[in-house]
């Protein structure tokens, strides 16, 4: 009987996360292959779970909706939403070059430390504009043919073909005629076959070329201290550069009112904060998590929240 009755509660936690799963669905933007992604299950999986139709293990399947469940409540209820994208001094510094770049059909360097907003910049430039197409290489992306294959990617090339020479003739039958820009982060990445080809890339198509990232893509473009011929006919290109060197003070301030920081004592950690390697991420970082701790108390954001939050970030808290 005990067996009996430990299976009926079972049954009806399954039918429970099942009807929470549903309801999430229906009254949100994510849809059920979104679900299935975050849970690491198949399409099917889920889709037959849902219909109750599903003859695996739906225990199992059901504790993992749970724990799905209870991450998107937290999220909701616990992790307060930051302020939008706020347009810093710097990030109209950057949208200035790459405008430049783009309608005067050039190459543009932007270079600087991290976390001073170069990426975010480049994003939402990306996202609201059209013809822009941003890439961002890594290590395992740096190679001329993977660097071409990203941009492809980017660009909608379907079927994509790996070979350098194929894939170099392909984007630029996609470029031509749309006057677009051509952004690639991470730059400093790229050795000078890659950064030369972009540059070939630029020219025959005409649109424009911004390279980001950190001060090694500048040094690069130079030829560092070689100086050679090969690097001045791809520096000679450069029509405009960008330094950022470190975070604006007026790119705090902006960040400060954003977050409706008003007293001098929030403000004048804020700028500390800024001064450390990573400043405005580090920023964005702290934050988030002082706001959670003030949303958790239900109080206003304030020095002390920061302050928790500061420690917590750096694992000084108790």
């Amino acid at each position: 009987m005990t067996n009996v009755i430990d299976l009926d509660q079972q049954q009806e936690t399954i039918n429970t996360v099942r009807a929470a799963v549903r309801n999430a669905v229906d009254n949100s933007d994510i849809n059920y292959a979104a679900v299935a992604r975050e849970i690491g299950v198949s399409n099917s999986q889920l889709s037959q779970f849902v219909n109750d139709a599903y003859r695996g293990d739906n225990h199992s399947l059901a504790n993992k909706l749970t724990v799905w469940l209870d991450n998107r409540s937290r999220r909701t209820n616990e992790m307060p939403i930051a302020p939008d994208f706020i347009a810093t001094r710097t990030v109209k510094q950057i949208w200035n070059a790459l405008q430049y770049a783009q309608l005067a059909q050039c190459i543009t360097v932007i270079y600087g430390n991290s976390g001073v907003g170069k990426t975010r910049a480049l994003q939402q430039f990306a996202t609201e504009r059209p013809n822009v197409w941003l890439i961002t290489v890594s290590p395992s992306r740096s190679s001329l043919s993977e660097c071409l294959y990203e941009l492809a990617l980017e660009l909608g090339i379907g079927d994509a073909p790996r070979r350098s020479g194929q894939l170099g003739r392909a984007i630029r039958r996609k470029l031509r005629g749309t006057n677009g820009i051509v952004i690639v982060d991470e730059a400093d990445h790229l050795d000078y076959s890659v950064l030369e080809e972009l540059r070939i890339l630029q020219e025959e198509t005409g649109v424009g070329l911004a390279l980001v990232g950190n001060h090694q893509v500048y040094g690069k473009l130079t030829g560092g201290n070689s100086r050679n011929m090969d690097f001045a006919r791809l520096f000679s290109r450069i029509a405009k550069k960008v330094s950022i060197l470190k975070t604006k003070k007026a790119d705090v301030d902006a960040i400060s009112d954003a977050w409706g920081l008003n007293k001098n004592a929030e403000r004048e950690l804020i700028h500390a904060l800024s001064e450390k390697p990573g400043a405005l991420r580090t920023i964005s970082h702290t934050l988030r998590l002082a706001a959670m701790f003030a949303h958790g108390k239900n109080e206003p954001l304030s020095e002390c929240h920061i302050r928790a939050a500061i420690k917590d970030l750096e694992g000084l808290s108790s």
